[in-house]
């Protein structure tokens, strides 16, 4: 545990020192799962959730039973994003894929001679398949790690990437508190755009999970440093009145440092959602103001098996 932790803190510095890069296959950041958006992306020690797949490996086999998962997200215009996860506890370990995927859109073309468009059109999009492997250390300590292959197109232009997250999650013996630790999108591009490559969207996530009240109240917070970026804080709060049914918000520092660029409102930095569970079916619905590019929705269904 004393080398996980070296090793975070030496990527925190890193971080800083790059800080002022900019990163490519930024859709990787994109947050995924209607119910970690409601809470604001404060997901990394969460446990018990198929997305796991997506923001800590190393919680997948916290997971009780099978489960398929998928995510649509739809922005402004007709841009949108998508996930699909598939969980797979088995007796000591945990396997899991999923797929990410971003459309960004179809563009005018235009070209010098023609500032205003030439009629023609094009498209961009991105996406990315990976596959997971969890297992329990101790009866405290868990290791997840997920290994990943990128594609993004805009236009005739294309670039490609491998990639891979690796997690850590303590449970320290409290009941509830779990402790998680997260890299993810470390990696290299092995092929450019055009003729150098870009750094790879790397960020270092670090959170806090406690619930309460028999379990009908969910705390949590995360700190995420990217090697190219702003810093990042979330808190994230769920309460579920009755087991069927959840309320969530949450809120972010990025997103109250946008808000207050645009002009926004302090509502333009939460977040909010619901969820409901009723045998093995489950439904999650985000979302997310924002003063500069609008109201963002996210629906999420779940099934266990």
């Amino acid at each position: 545990m004393r080398r996980i932790f070296t090793l975070i803190i030496m990527l925190a510095a890193f971080s800083t020192a790059f800080a002022a890069q900019t990163s490519g296959f930024a859709f990787l950041r994109i947050p995924a799962g209607a119910r970690a958006v409601a809470m604001s992306g404060a997901f990394t020690a969460v446990t018990g959730d198929p997305m796991s797949l997506h923001y800590n490996p190393a919680a997948l086999s916290t997971n009780a039973e099978n489960s398929l998962t998928t995510t649509y997200t739809s922005y402004l215009m007709d841009m949108h994003a998508g996930f699909v996860g598939w969980a797979n506890p088995r007796e000591n370990d945990a396997i899991g894929v999923s797929i990410n995927y971003f459309y960004g859109g179809t563009f005018l073309r235009t070209t010098m001679e023609n500032p205003t468009g030439t009629g023609d059109e094009f498209t961009s999009h991105s996406i990315s398949a990976g596959g997971t492997w969890s297992r329990p250390i101790s009866d405290k300590l868990r290791f997840g790690v997920t290994g990943k292959l990128i594609y993004s197109e805009i236009d005739t232009y294309n670039a490609h990437a491998v990639a891979f997250d690796l997690g850590a999650l303590l449970q320290p013996g409290a009941e509830g508190f779990a402790i998680g630790a997260s890299i993810r999108n470390a990696g290299v591009q092995t092929k450019a755009f055009y003729q150098e490559n870009d750094p790879m969207p790397t960020e270092l996530a670090l959170g806090l999970s406690r619930t309460l009240m028999n379990g009908s109240l969910l705390l949590a917070a995360d700190a995420t440093a990217p090697l190219s970026g702003k810093f990042n804080a979330a808190i994230g709060v769920e309460y579920s009145p009755m087991p069927m049914f959840a309320m969530r918000t949450g809120a972010s520092l990025n997103a109250w440092e946008t808000a207050d660029e645009a002009g926004g409102t302090i509502l333009d930095a939460f977040s909010f959602g619901m969820g409901f569970n009723r045998g093995t079916m489950g439904a999650d619905y985000a979302w997310k103001p924002a003063a500069d590019l609008g109201d963002a929705h996210r629906l999420s269904l779940q099934y266990r098996f």
